[in-house]
């Protein structure tokens, strides 16, 4: 797993000591710390940056809202209701009335979370049962009996005068006073052992009030825990651990045995006493739950519904997710081209609705392997898809483990485990939907670059690798007052004489000696040493070579340049690139880079073509799967291929000489 997203909600004792360890774990990249009060929160975050600054360590710590978690991998609930315990006995079951409003509440704004919930709040087999019912996940386990095995293996160890990795046992049903000691199947260096049961219990229930009596609170035990349970949940360890999970009706601690991330039960013999004290236990644990007031055991089938409504110029389509994460994300990478804002869940219009859903997205998939289906390349990701006779389709990529349905009405849903990849289908269909309403409406793409100034649009045009992004950039980069309009295609249509130009919005690769030449490196490298990420279709090699702080470009087995790839708020934020939102055509440059060139324009004249255009035929990304291109063709292309011929054009050579290109570009774009 190159990135793991870990939410922690409750900065006290053990949330604290959790965020440590992920922290110095090295195997988390981002943090998201919710608490009580948004102060505790932001100083727990800033403690850590202390940290990560002292150790060098490359997890980020953020202040996040338990509702804006559902990007996260997995998310630890250890919130403690401010109480005081006076109980002397059943000591962890006295939380019960204090702290099950706290976690119905977090079950409800955790609602169809789809990644692992690890429950730390005590009585912990009722409160993982709880937020269980009130999220309605399907994957929440709780700590408490892991960390009483490991105070057993502890325990037995000491009282044998042997190794503590000698010890193989489990303690399993309540975390509190009904737990149950398997002493029958518990092993020393692999052969049966007399164990003396009561002491052993008396010891593991002395041990958490003496850990009590002298720090106030169990930490650093439950903490480890924590993590044992992260690492097997998240498929990075395989092996037995013991958590509370529902096991034939009723929530106690059994051994799981994971194999990348996935649980299977794997409980030991136990003798007719044992089973007996289980059942105990899970009588118990049942009668507790059933005093939990009903209105905080009440479902949540789904998270509340976040949207975001993209427009270009007068169409649009809607992003819905059950994941604010989805929904942030189109409204960041479309917002600074296109009008991205916050809505309200539509009723009608275009939608793509886009859910983290793992059941919903392996129900899609196999009804994809049940029929015949076709294949192509979709967004350079290999997709199955199958077309119903009513028009539906269903698709799906199974190395992004990703799923499609668009139904006739052109609404599409998307589903998939990992809100990363859904984020960025839901962004390239909702790009997709907008498109095809251009197209509809007379606009045509056009295979360029752009930069505006005064609303005069300059159109740099060319074959892959002739310098169209190159251009854009030195003029935009310049400081000359020219904006960025777009890095790659742009949509343009005749209007009243003129051509309109708007931009497509997507990621912007840039090259690594580009951004050195343009003196952006060492701030590009920097943001990238402190945790910052850039797009995520970026190649780990580029990644890897701005930690280390190599300039010198890379090629994939193709021949094709692997480049840095920048967000588009990342080009202004980044950058320092102002970005334009519309534009007319006013010039045509036609630039091709060599290294040793010397900047000049060329005694060449390079006519614009029905190749500068992309149609169905030569879209080589995005074939129309989804059936969201309009059905007839329209005179788009030559209405504007006939305006921007009559436009200046300039074939030009430029070289590796930023100064000396900028210099003739602005000469040529000045005149």
């Amino acid at each position: 797993m190159t990135a793991v997203r870990i939410g922690v909600i409750g900065a006290g004792a053990v949330g604290q000591t959790v965020a440590t360890c992920l922290t110095a774990a090295g195997w988390c990249s981002h943090l998201y710390i919710a608490s009580r009060t948004e102060e505790s929160a932001a100083a727990l975050v800033a403690d850590l940056e202390d940290m990560q600054q002292v150790t060098g360590a490359r997890t980020r710590a953020h202040v996040a809202d338990p509702a804006d978690m559902g990007h996260c991998d997995a998310i630890v609930v250890c919130p403690r209701a401010t109480f005081t315990n006076t109980a002397r006995t059943d000591v962890r079951m006295a939380g019960l009335a204090a702290n099950a409003p706290v976690i119905a509440a977090l079950g409800r704004a955790l609602g169809g979370y789809a990644g692992a919930l690890v429950v730390v709040t005590n009585p912990v087999d009722v409160m993982a049962q709880l937020l269980a019912v009130a999220s309605g996940s399907r994957r929440v386990y709780g700590v408490g009996s892991n960390t009483d095995t490991a105070r057993y293996r502890l325990l037995l160890a000491d009282h044998l005068h042997v190794p503590v990795d000698y010890v193989q046992g489990h303690v399993i049903g309540e975390h509190g006073d009904a737990a149950v000691i398997c002493a029958s199947a518990t092993r020393v260096a692999d052969l049966p052992a007399t164990i003396p049961v009561q002491h052993i219990r008396q010891a593991l229930a002395d041990r958490p009030r003496r850990i009590n009596a002298g720090t106030g609170r169990a930490r650093s035990g439950p903490a480890g825990a924590v993590l044992a349970a992260l690492r097997h949940t998240l498929g990075l360890d395989d092996g037995v651990i013991e958590l509370s999970v529902n096991h034939e009706g009723t929530w106690c601690g059994i051994p799981l045995h994971f194999t990348a991330g996935t649980p299977s039960v794997c409980l030991p013999d136990l003798t007719p006493a044992e089973t007996r004290l289980l059942a105990a236990a899970r009588t118990k644990i049942r009668t507790a739950y059933a005093t939990v007031p009903t209105h905080l055991t009440r479902r949540t089938p789904t998270m509340t519904s976040h949207a975001t409504h993209i427009a270009a110029d007068a169409h649009g389509v809607t992003v819905v997710s059950n994941t604010r994460y989805i929904t942030d994300w189109a409204l960041r990478y479309f917002g600074p081209w296109w009008k991205a804002t916050p809505a309200g869940t539509p009723e009608s219009g275009p939608m793509v609705v886009a859910d983290i859903d793992k059941d919903r997205a392996t129900e899609y998939a196999q009804h994809v392997a049940d029929h015949d289906h076709l294949e192509t390349v979709y967004a350079n990701a290999r997709l199955l898809y199958v077309r119903d006779d009513d028009g539906t389709v269903t698709a799906a990529q199974p190395d992004d483990q990703l799923a499609y349905r668009a139904d006739p009405s052109g609404r599409i849903h998307i589903t998939g485990s990992d809100p990363v990849p859904v984020a960025l289908a839901a962004a390239r269909l909702a790009r997709e939907a907008v498109r095809g309403q251009l197209l509809a409406d007379g606009w045509s793409i056009l295979h360029a670059s752009a930069v505006t100034r005064d609303d005069h649009t300059v159109l740099a045009l060319g074959d892959k690798g002739a310098g169209k992004t190159t251009t854009a950039l030195l003029l935009a980069h310049a400081g000359t007052g020219w904006r960025l309009l777009a890095n790659d295609r742009v949509f343009v249509r005749a209007d009243n004489g003129t051509v309109r130009v708007l931009p497509w919005p997507s990621a912007a690769a840039i090259g690594l000696g580009l951004l050195d030449a343009l003196g952006l490196y060492d701030d590009v490298r920097a943001r990238v040493q402190r945790g910052d990420r850039l797009h995520p279709t970026q190649h780990q090699k580029v990644t890897d070579a701005l930690l280390t702080g190599s300039r010198t470009p890379l090629w994939n087995e193709a021949g094709k340049e692997l480049k840095p790839q920048f967000f588009p708020d990342q080009l202004a934020a980044w950058l320092g690139l102002d970005l334009a939102t519309e534009g007319h055509a006013a010039r045509l440059l036609f630039p091709r880079i060599t290294p040793a060139a010397t900047p000049a324009l060329l005694d060449e004249d390079r006519p614009l073509a029905d190749t500068d255009f992309f149609t169905a035929g030569t879209e080589d990304r995005y074939p129309d799967i989804f059936g969201l291109a309009p059905t007839s063709s329209t005179n788009a292309p030559v209405n504007a291929l006939g305006l921007l011929a009559e436009l200046p054009r300039h074939t030009l050579a430029l070289g590796y000489n930023v100064t000396a290109n900028v210099e003739t570009l602005a000469q040529l774009v000045d005149d």
